[in-house]
């Protein structure tokens, strides 16, 4: 599993980064020292793990978790006990209370594996493939952000590429059905809800950066999906 440290003292950064090293099955992909690193190295690499310390200057984990659609699994470093409950708030996997012994670090990474494989697992059964260009290319619906309609075509928007696939949005639908997080907001456009980021009138935005219009007729189901508080 590749892991991300996330903490502003280099002596946890040190001690988290022996243990990873001689710990099987986990690999060190990255340290940083805030969370504006921590947001960058997210969204450039391929994270499973993050160790985030909850209190940082600027911006705390909390608020980092905060920011996350699609979060790798978290566990919480702190030296204050008071923040253990609210990492099961936070929907995060454990916490490790400082100064972190091996023997309490083994027994939280036991809890992961499961999860993980569990996930890789899932992505595996169900994964879809398109075809494009002559090619069959296999997509990870948990990746897949949008999908836009282009006359005889259709755009899938990826975290990482771009597909044109000739087919239509009802054959899209039916292959995309078993996975809830995906709607229709407009003739046009067919979303991942987990990539939505904040809906203004008939205007959506997406935690991607894009903006796509809303339907009117699209937009009672759309909302009666979401689950809205306040």
């Amino acid at each position: 599993m590749n892991c991300l440290i996330v903490d502003d003292e280099l002596l946890a950064q040190e001690i988290l980064e022996g243990y990873i090293e001689k710990t099987p099955g986990l690999r060190l992909v990255g340290k940083c020292s805030n969370a504006l690193e921590a947001f960058s190295a997210l969204h450039s690499g391929n994270i499973d793990l993050m160790f985030l310390d909850i209190k940082m200057p600027e911006i705390t984990g909390a608020d980092l978790l905060k920011l996350l659609k699609n979060p790798p699994a978290i566990i919480m470093t702190t030296a204050f006990s008071e923040y253990a409950l609210d990492g099961y708030e936070w929907n995060v996997l454990d916490y490790l209370l400082k100064p972190i012994s091996y023997e309490r670090f083994l027994k939280v990474i036991q809890k992961v594996p499961a999860r993980f494989q569990e996930k890789e697992t899932l992505s595996k059964e169900t994964n879809i493939f398109v075809k494009s260009d002559g090619h069959l290319i296999q997509v990870n619906p948990a990746e897949l952000v949008y999908i836009e309609g282009l006359k005889n075509y259709l755009l899938l928007h990826t975290c990482a590429q771009k597909i044109i696939v000739h087919s239509t949005f009802l054959k899209m639908e039916e292959a995309l059905r078993p996975f809830s997080c995906f709607i229709r907001i407009h003739k046009s456009y067919l979303v991942n809800k987990d990539f939505i980021s904040h809906i203004s009138g008939n205007l959506l935005s997406m935690s991607t950066g894009q903006q796509l219009p809303v339907g009117a007729a699209y937009r009672q189901e759309l909302m009666q999906s979401l689950r809205i508080i306040g």
